[in-house]
């Protein structure tokens, strides 16, 4: 990865919501991929794609919540894909590298398409958090004796009003 594409990557991920981390991360599988099939004839750097490509597969994968079946779905798909890039890694001829990457890519391509279009939805990833969890005011107060003490409301209401 040229140091362009780094910082264009950088930037994007220190100004990134949660649901834009993952389509990131997408992103990165992506195009770790893409360099893996154009070095497939030159195995070093072939080698060095795909191990960076499994990196950011493992960073989705950890972000799972096993809590919920369809991060057991979406794992299994990890794991296929995964497999893929291990076994590309291990073959001799770019035809059977190439096969195996196209039907991984195939796979997290759908996937990218999904999660950009569930990023693009406005409010969802507050929907979907609001649904998940309770509102909780937290903050520091002052005590009697002068110190600092911690508060937490978990009145859905609570907070100041204007």
């Amino acid at each position: 990865m040229d140091d362009k594409i780094k910082q264009e990557f950088t930037r994007r991920i220190k100004n990134a919501t949660p649901m834009q981390l993952i389509v990131i991360n997408y992103e990165l599988l992506l195009f770790f991929m893409d360099e893996a099939s154009a070095a497939a004839a030159r195995m070093p750097e072939c080698v060095a794609a795909l191990e960076s490509a499994r990196a950011a597969l493992s960073e989705l994968h950890a972000s799972l919540d096993m809590d919920i079946e369809f991060s057991k779905d979406l794992g299994n798909l990890y794991l296929y894909v995964n497999k893929c890039l291990i076994h590309a890694g291990m073959r001799r001829t770019n035809d059977e590298k190439n096969a195996l990457l196209s039907d991984a890519r195939g796979i997290v391509a759908e996937l990218h398409k999904a999660w950009q279009t569930l990023d693009s939805d406005d409010g969802l990833y507050e929907r979907l958090l609001g649904e998940n969890s309770q509102k909780i005011f937290a903050g520091l107060t002052y005590g009697k004796d002068g110190r600092l003490e911690e508060f937490q409301d978990f009145n859905p209401d609570g907070g100041y009003k204007a």
